[in-house]
C-alpha cells in the first residue's frame, strides 16, 4: 500500500485529483446559480454534475498513465499497477453513476408512457403520505416592491382553489400550506409534515402590466422534479396561466389520478376582465383572511364591485367580510344589510358559489326567533356547493350546538378540522361541544391543547365554571384573568362559586353596569350579559336578557347545575326559537317534550 501511494505521488495523481475536485466544486457552485437564472430545466444541473463526476476517474487515469515533460505529454514508461488504478477508476465511475441515480425511480419520467408517470413505488415507511396529495406553498414574491406579496399569495391560493376541484387529488389546506411561508425548509421535509406526496412551489414577479410566474412540481417522496415552467405574459393572461399550470400538474400526475386519464381536466374561467378589480380583490381577500381592519377591507371589496359589477367573487368577498365585521366591533355602516345585498348579488351572478349561502345563514341570526331551519338549509347548500368549505362546516356545527345536537355538531366540526387541521376556531368549538355534551375529560384535553398554543380567547368563558367545579381553582382564576374582567365583578363571581346558596347583593345591577359601560364591557372579553346573570345566580334574568351572540350556547351550560331545566333556561331556548325547531324537527337526545308546552333536559 505504501508503495502504491508513493507511486501515486510520483505520477502527480494526488495533485491532479485534489485540483480536479476543487475546480469541479467551484464550477458546480457557479452552475447552481447560473442555471436557474437562464430558466434551465431542473434536470440540467444533475446532468452537469454527473458529467463532472464521470470526468474525475478519467482525470485520475490520465494522470496515472501520462506525464507532462518539456517535450510534451508522454505516456509513463512504468506500467506497474496500471491494472489496479484502472479498476479503482472504474469503481469511482460506478459510484458516480450510483450517486446520480440514488433516490431515482427505476425508470425515468421521459421513458414511460404518459399514463404511467408516478408508477414507481417508494419504500414503505411510517406515516407515509397520501399517494394522491399535493400542497401548494406560497409563491415567493420576486417583485421589486415588497407590497406585491399579496399578489404572490393570491396566485398561490387561486391555484390551490383550482386543484381542489381535481377528482382523486387531495390538497392540503391553505392554513396548513401557508404556515410554511418564509421558513427555511426543504420540500421533502414540508411534505413529510403535511403528509403529501407532491409540492407545488414557485415565484411571481410583477412589473406594471407584465407578470412572470415560475412554477415547479416536486415529487417529494422520490426527491425529483416532475415539471417546471416559466410564464412571461401580460397580466390579462393571469387566468390562462392558472389554467395551464393546473392542467400541467394533472398531466404530470395522470398515472396517479385514476379519473384524470385525459387532459385537460381543469378549466379556469376568467370571471373578470378588469385587472384592477382582480388585483384589489386579491389584496382585499388577503386582508379578510388576516382579519385586518375589516372596515377598510369592506371598502376595498366595495371598490372591487364598483370596478366590475359583474365580478361574482368580488360580491362574495363583500358578503363574507360584511357578515363578520359586526362581531369584530365594526359599527360604521349597516353591515348586515350590506351582506344580504352582496350575497344575493353574488348568487345571481354565479349560483355555484358556496360562501354566499353560508353568509345568508349568518344573516338569519339577526332576527328573533331565529329561523334555524333556514340557517341549516343555507349551510347545507353552501357545503353541497363546496364540500371543502371548512367555515360553512364550522358554522353548521355551531348551529347544532345552539340546538343541543352535540353529536351532530362534533361530526361537522371534525369535518371542518379534517379540511383545515389548524382551524383553531373549529377546534375550540369542538372542545365546547364535548363540554356541553358532558364529555368533560375529552373537552378539557382538547381545550388545553389550544391553551398551550396560546389560543385561549374564544370560549374561555364556558370553561371557567367547570374548571372551578373540578377543584382546579388556580387555573379557573387564571381563565378569569384571561377575560380581564374588573376586580369588583371577579370577586363577586368567585364568591358565588364558593358559596352557591348565598345570593350576591345587587347582582343584576352589578352585571348590568359592566354590560352597559363600554369601557368595562370591553374588559370582560367574550362574556355576555347572560353569562354574568348565570354565574351570579340570576336565572330569570338569563331568560329575559337580549344579548344574541352566544346566548343559546349559554343555555346549555352545566354549571351551576341548578340552571339546567330552570325557568330561565327554558325561557331562553323558547325566545331564541330553539323549542319551535324541536317541535317541528325533533328533540335532541337529552331533551323530551312534557305535554304541548313544556320540556325537560337531562
Amino acid at each position: 500500500m505504501a508503495a502504491l501511494f508513493a507511486e501515486l505521488k510520483r505520477r502527480n495523481v494526488v495533485k491532479v485529483g485534489a485540483a480536479y475536485l476543487l475546480v469541479a466544486w467551484l464550477v458546480v457552485q457557479a452552475a447552481s446559480i447560473g442555471f436557474p437564472a437562464f430558466d434551465a430545466p431542473p434536470w440540467a444541473l444533475r446532468v452537469f454534475i454527473l458529467v463532472l463526476l464521470l470526468g474525475f476517474p478519467i482525470a485520475i487515469v490520465m494522470a496515472w498513465m501520462f506525464d507532462v515533460t518539456p517535450e510534451g505529454l508522454k505516456r509513463d514508461v512504468a506500467p506497474a499497477g496500471n491494472k489496479r488504478i484502472l479498476i479503482a477508476a472504474g469503481v469511482l465511475a460506478v459510484l458516480a453513476i450510483g450517486w446520480y441515480f440514488r433516490g431515482q425511480p427505476t425508470v425515468r419520467v421521459a421513458d414511460v408512457p404518459a399514463g404511467e408517470v408516478g408508477a414507481a413505488k417508494p419504500a414503505t415507511q411510517p406515516d407515509a403520505p397520501l399517494q394522491k396529495s399535493i400542497a401548494v406553498l406560497p409563491f415567493v414574491n420576486m417583485s421589486s416592491d415588497p407590497g406585491n406579496q399579496f399578489f404572490s399569495d393570491g396566485i398561490s391560493e387561486e391555484l390551490l382553489n383550482v386543484l381542489v376541484r381535481v377528482p382523486d387529488l387531495g390538497v392540503a389546506s391553505r392554513t396548513s400550506s401557508f404556515a410554511y411561508k418564509g421558513k427555511e425548509m426543504g420540500a421533502a421535509e414540508i411534505a413529510r409534515e403535511l403528509k403529501v406526496s407532491y409540492i407545488l412551489e414557485g415565484s411571481v414577479r410583477k412589473a406594471g402590466d407584465k407578470v412572470r410566474i415560475t412554477a415547479q412540481l416536486i415529487d417529494a417522496v422520490h426527491d425529483r422534479h416532475l415539471w417546471s415552467e416559466t410564464y412571461d405574459r401580460e397580466l390579462t393572461d393571469i387566468f390562462a396561466i392558472q389554467d395551464e399550470i393546473a392542467n400541467a400538474i394533472v398531466a404530470a400526475l395522470r398515472g396517479s389520478l385514476t379519473t384524470a386519464k385525459a387532459a385537460p381536466t381543469v378549466k379556469v374561467r376568467a370571471d373578470t376582465e378588469n385587472m384592477q378589480a382582480y388585483e384589489l380583490y386579491l389584496k382585499a381577500r388577503e386582508n379578510f383572511i388576516a382579519r385586518r381592519d375589516l372596515s377598510e377591507t369592506t371598502g376595498m371589496f366595495q371598490r372591487v364591485v364598483e370596478l366590475d359589477p359583474k365580478f361574482a367573487r368580488g360580491w362574495e368577498g363583500l358578503a363574507a367580510v360584511s357578515s363578520v365585521a359586526p362581531s369584530w366591533g365594526q359599527t360604521d355602516r349597516d353591515y348586515f344589510a350590506l351582506s344580504q345585498q352582496a350575497a344575493d348579488r353574488a348568487l345571481e351572478l354565479d349560483p355555484s358559489l358556496s360562501m354566499p349561502w353560508a353568509v345568508k345563514s349568518q344573516i338569519l341570526m339577526n332576527s328573533w326567533p331565529i329561523d334555524f331551519s333556514g340557517q341549516l338549509s343555507s349551510l347545507d347548500k353552501a357545503i353541497a356547493a363546496d364540500p371543502r368549505n371548512a367555515t360553512a362546516m364550522l358554522w353548521r356545527g355551531i348551529v347544532w350546538i345552539r340546538l343541543g345536537f352535540f353529536d351532530r355538531a362534533i361530526a361537522d366540526l371534525d369535518r371542518s378540522i379534517s379540511v383545515e387541521p389548524n382551524y383553531h376556531n373549529a377546534i375550540r368549538h369542538k372542545a365546547l361541544a364535548l363540554l356541553l355534551a358532558g364529555k368533560e375529560d375529552e373537552a378539557f384535553a382538547l381545550y388545553e391543547t389550544g391553551f398551550e398554543k396560546g389560543f385561549v380567547y374564544s370560549r374561555t368563558e364556558n370553561f371557567i365554571a367547570p374548571m372551578l367545579a373540578r377543584g382546579r381553582r388556580a387555573e379557573g382564576l387564571l381563565l378569569m384573568g384571561v377575560t380581564t374582567m374588573a376586580p369588583e365583578l371577579r370577586e363577586a363571581l368567585v364568591s358565588k362559586f364558593d358559596h352557591p346558596a348565598t345570593p350576591i347583593a345587587n347582582a343584576r345591577a352589578l352585571a348590568m353596569r359592566h354590560a352597559q359601560d363600554p369601557e368595562l364591557n370591553s374588559s370582560t372579553g367574550s362574556l355576555t350579559l347572560s353569562h354574568l346573570y348565570l354565574w351570579l345566580g340570576e336565572y330569570d334574568a338569563v331568560g329575559t336578557s337580549d344579548d344574541r351572540v352566544t346566548t343559546t350556547i349559554v343555555a346549555w351550560d352545566r354549571y351551576p347545575p341548578t340552571f339546567r331545566n330552570s325557568p330561565g333556561m327554558k325561557m331562553k331556548l323558547e325566545k331564541m326559537g330553539v323549542v319551535a325547531y324541536w317541535r317541528a324537527k325533533g328533540f335532541p337526545p337529552q331533551c323530551r317534550p312534557l305535554g304541548a308546552k313544556d320540556f325537560t333536559c337531562d
